[in-house]
């Protein structure tokens, strides 16, 4: 009796283990395609028209184009005339992107520069969904600026997240 048990034993055993040589296991592929980004610009960050003060000052244009404030209220023209620029991304629906503001090149003119700081959009910095989006920003000028028309540039980056 002890031989039949034992070889029955080894018998369930060794079935076993034959029996679960190898399994299969499933997974669910997903892939999803957007479109590429895209911008394009129009109009130009333009702090407008003013004189230097017998302070060094600061001109800020809100990012929405409604306002433009001087530090120092003897710099202001009659008339002055400010713009922003727009920008308008193409994407994918529903598909938020991060938004980077840089002043690539600081306004000068010939050995003399201001500096441009602060830029702030109206899309905000994270998260954004919207389309177009104007750039508002601070314009430094010490009070021996050098008189003239001074140029630099600045340049949005758009990344999907």
């Amino acid at each position: 009796m002890k031989k039949i048990t034992f070889i029955l034993l080894v018998s369930l055993i060794s079935g076993t283990a034959f029996a679960q040589n190898s399994v299969t296991g499933e997974a669910q592929v997903n892939a999803e395609i957007v479109s590429p980004l895209g911008i394009a610009s129009s109009g130009v960050l333009n702090f407008g028209t003013f004189t230097t003060s017998v302070n060094d000052a600061t001109i800020v244009i809100l990012p929405d184009g409604s306002e433009k404030n001087f530090s120092e209220t003897d710099m202001v023209l009659p008339g002055d005339v400010f713009s922003v620029p727009t920008f308008t991304v193409t994407k994918s629906d529903n598909v938020a992107y991060s938004l980077e503001l840089d002043v690539v090149d600081s306004p000068t003119l010939g050995e003399n520069t201001l500096s441009l700081t602060n830029l702030t959009s109206t899309a905000g910095s994270a998260n954004n969904s919207a389309t177009s989006f104007t750039v508002g920003g601070t314009l430094n000028v010490p009070s021996d600026a050098a008189e003239g028309i001074y140029e630099g540039e600045v340049q949005v980056t758009v990344s999907y997240e």
